[in-house]
């Protein structure tokens, strides 16, 4: 059994990173629209990150259009809520707010696994969705919310880069 496993598993393996590698290829040949409701992730605009609650009102996201989110050391974050998954010390983080001004479905996007937490006030919001981005967007990780009409904030931690775009949108 040992024998036959490892040339599997080693064909599988691969099988795997070729299907990947063929798939970044695919992406860095040319150009690829982005489909309908996600135009806003093409232009981000510089955003710094909130490093505590009192420099929140600075660090305010545009809803359906992203922003290049420049983060803090992890160590540096004072968080209004610790992240289940904060990160270590070589990590970055940080917040942003988010005005919802209709009942409904938000999606979280960004380019890596970098943990998101949504508080309404100091009071998680739970997730509703988990999935991929479209094929060749740059888009990794989105997050749906069942969100009120208010304000919000988006706490990041953990992130590997310091320096991402994020989007928040309705869904349709």
């Amino acid at each position: 059994m040992k024998r036959i496993f490892i040339p599997l598993s080693s064909a599988l393996f691969a099988c795997h990173v070729s299907a990947a590698l063929a798939d970044e290829a695919i992406c860095k040949s040319g150009l690829h629209p982005l489909p309908a409701g996600y135009e806003g992730w093409s232009n981000p605009l510089p955003l710094n990150a909130a490093t505590q609650a009192g420099s929140l009102p600075a660090s305010k996201l545009t809803l359906g259009h992203a922003s290049q989110i420049h983060l803090a050391h992890t160590l540096d974050v004072q968080f209004l809520q610790r992240p289940a998954e904060p990160g270590g010390s070589v990590s970055y983080s940080g917040m942003v707010i988010f005005e919802v001004i209709k009942d409904g479905t938000y999606r979280v996007m960004l380019p890596n696994k970098t943990w998101i937490d949504v508080l309404g006030g100091a009071t998680p919001v739970s997730s509703i969705q988990h999935q991929h981005g479209p094929d060749c967007s740059g888009i990794r990780k989105m997050v749906d919310f069942s969100i009120k009409t208010g304000t919000y904030t988006l706490q990041f931690a953990g992130s590997g880069q310091q320096d991402i775009p994020v989007m928040v949108s309705a869904v349709p």
